[in-house]
């Protein structure tokens, strides 16, 4: 019998081993243990059956003396979030290769602690165990940006550290009101909440709480003051984990959450919505007339998960199926977008758009590469962008016309933006880098090829993803509106 709680184990204890390792075994028990770990989870989900709606649970008593559980298995959410999970790390694992950096072993033993954090955050079945996920990712994330970030680390690390527990301790005081509200008795369970219904003032109470919490994480406009300096000041490959994994952590949870507070969700998603799209067309502006790569990735960013949180509370099935869809989507061509930036900026010194201009005639793999990721980033068809966006426009067109008008306004921006990137960087007169012509290293072709791969395949034969999507999405809403 395999177990989800064995999986979550199979990082941490490796993260032991790489800790105490040199920094070259360091890096090959990291690489190996991600790799390990996919393995075992695509045993573990082989026999999912969507009718049983779960697989592989783990559950036990947490608090001797209470009803509080630690609660892990794989539902449909959970499988497509841990997959994203254990196809960036691997490769952003991979990419760090070419490196070179002082306390390598302590990197690889906090990524596979980040990874082991992410894995029990994505396959929690109860509030507290996400809660307890929820909380541990920040350890790991804090001391890799603090060891290996920037000439700024800190204050931004600070910063991002002071906001997430400000976040947290607002859900941890939703969650502990909403336990009280259940019945001390009750196990606060995933499928107790689906059979209960709080009163619409509760619900306001606990939906504001989570809301907050979950747009600090993610983050969503306006509480994203502290991303960009983060996003600047981190690691590359670090930020190929926080912008496409971290990111989703706070629009995963909404959409987990959204069934709990049907009523206060249906009166203020009216005001809230608004509001995300908004933050669609700030971020895309902003990151129109963006210099520096990482603060354009950091705005990207923004723009897209404002249009992600809009569909998710626009409650309707189609566009929830498509923000889960293009939280994988996204997941992994933000991690794409900082990779190329590493790349970019290991052959130039510089985080300019324009320093590697003319790299196109020097390195035309990496212009090709690029492009491909450019495409998805921008929703072209046949690539996994467009899937998404396009559930979701539809679906929140469905419920207001104008929705899907204006949020449809991240696409045009989004190709301006970025096609604006991809020009000033890969094309004009060369600068005149010695370095810009050096071919690409085996492990970065390797990268580039599996990301290539994926987004096309998702963009060209989506129905799978599509079909697990909407059964993850249908089991949240069809509980509650057959009560």
């Amino acid at each position: 019998m395999y177990s989800v709680l064995i999986l979550i184990l199979i990082p941490l204890i490796s993260s032991i081993l790489a800790f105490v390792s040199s920094k070259k075994w360091a890096g090959i028990i990291a690489v190996g243990a991600s790799l390990i770990s996919l393995f075992y989870f695509l045993i573990l989900i082989s026999g999912f059956n969507a009718m049983h709606e779960m697989t592989n649970n783990d559950s036990f008593k947490w608090i001797p003396g209470t009803s509080i559980t630690f609660h892990v298995g794989m539902d449909a959410s959970s499988i497509i979030m841990s997959l994203l999970t254990l196809l960036v790390i691997p490769l952003s694992l991979i990419a760090t290769f070419t490196k070179k950096e002082e306390k390598k072993s302590s990197y690889y033993g906090l990524m596979l602690l980040t990874l082991s954090a992410l894995l029990g955050f994505f396959s929690a079945q109860n509030p507290l165990t996400f809660y307890l996920f929820f909380e541990i990712t920040l350890i790991p994330i804090y001391f890799i940006v603090l060891m290996y970030g920037g000439v700024e680390r800190k204050k931004a690390v600070f910063e991002f550290f002071i906001y997430t527990v400000f976040g947290s301790l607002i859900m941890l005081a939703g969650l502990i009101f909403m336990h009280y509200k259940l019945g001390a008795n009750q196990i606060l369970d995933w499928s107790n909440l689906y059979y209960f219904t709080f009163d619409l003032n509760t619900q306001y109470w606990i939906f504001a709480a989570l809301f907050i919490a979950f747009a600090i994480k993610s983050p969503l406009f306006p509480f994203h003051s502290w991303q960009v300096k983060l996003y600047s000041q981190a690691d590359r490959h670090t930020m190929m984990i926080i912008a496409g994994i971290l990111s989703k952590m706070g629009v995963y949870g909404l959409l987990r959450f959204n069934f709990v507070f049907p009523d206060a969700l249906q009166q203020l998603s009216p005001y809230l919505i608004p509001l995300c799209i908004f933050g669609v067309i700030y971020g895309a502006l902003i990151a129109w007339r963006q210099t520096d790569i990482t603060k354009l990735l950091a705005y990207s960013s923004l723009s897209h998960l404002g249009l992600i949180t809009a569909a998710i509370l626009s409650n309707d099935i189609t566009a929830q199926q498509g923000s889960l869809f293009q939280m994988f989507s996204h997941g992994l061509v933000a991690a794409a977008l900082f990779f190329v930036a590493d790349v970019l900026i290991q052959r130039t010194d510089e985080q300019s758009i324009m320093a590697s201009s003319g790299l196109a005639k020097d390195n035309p793999r990496i212009a090709v590469y690029f492009f491909i990721i450019v495409l998805a980033a921008i929703g072209l068809p046949m690539t996994s962008g467009f899937i998404g966006e396009f559930y979701m426009l539809w679906g929140m067109t469905k419920v207001n016309i104008w929705y899907g008008v204006l949020g449809g306004l991240t696409i045009i921006l989004s190709a301006i933006y970025m096609l604006r990137f991809y020009q000033k960087s890969m094309f004009g007169e060369a600068i005149g880098n010695n370095k810009i012509s050096l071919p690409l290293r085996l492990n970065e072709e390797y990268v580039f090829i599996i990301v290539v791969i994926l987004v096309i395949t998702l963009g060209v034969f989506p129905k799978t993803w599509i079909d697990l999507s909407k059964f993850a999405v249908s089991q949240f809403i069809n509980v509650k509106s057959n009560q």
